[in-house]
């Protein structure tokens, strides 16, 4: 079995948000959003260099961090035509179950904050720091 396959069987036996897989070692996360990512950025980022990661929600933001920290392969079950826009040309390679518009909001009222934050640039620098920025903002509400 492949990395990639057996973060997808994971994603799903788990019920998981996120599963990594790289060099032997598993991280599962059942957090929403970018916060998985995120906190594994601040964890222990060498852990996705070269990582097969399965995400049940892949938008712009999410893809931009993933690709920033050298994740080799990625497998959404739902993926927007944003990231995958952003995706084209980049070595991660993607697959997905299913592409919508974009990612929605929490009470589906409105684009996800984390994907409308990063909209406007491709730089993966200046993004982390755009998502980041959002992500604070958010929690003091």
């Amino acid at each position: 079995m492949t990395d990639i396959e057996k973060a997808k069987a994971l994603l799903r036996e788990k019920n998981a948000t996120l599963v990594a897989v790289s060099k032997g070692e598993i991280y599962v996360s059942h957090e929403r959003g970018v916060a998985p990512i995120l906190n594994k950025i601040d964890e222990n980022p060498q852990l996705l260099r070269g990582a097969s990661v399965a995400d049940k929600v892949i938008g712009k933001a999410a893809a931009m961090l993933l690709v920033k920290y050298g994740v080799a392969e990625i497998h959404a079950v739902l993926v927007s035509e944003k990231a995958l826009d952003y995706l084209k040309g980049k070595p991660t390679k993607t697959t997905y179950d299913t592409a919508v518009e974009h990612i929605i909001n929490r009470d589906k009222t409105d684009m996800c904050p984390m994907e409308k934050c990063v909209l406007e640039t491709d730089d993966e620098d200046k993004a982390e720091a755009l998502i980041r920025a959002t992500r604070e903002k958010l929690m003091k509400k």
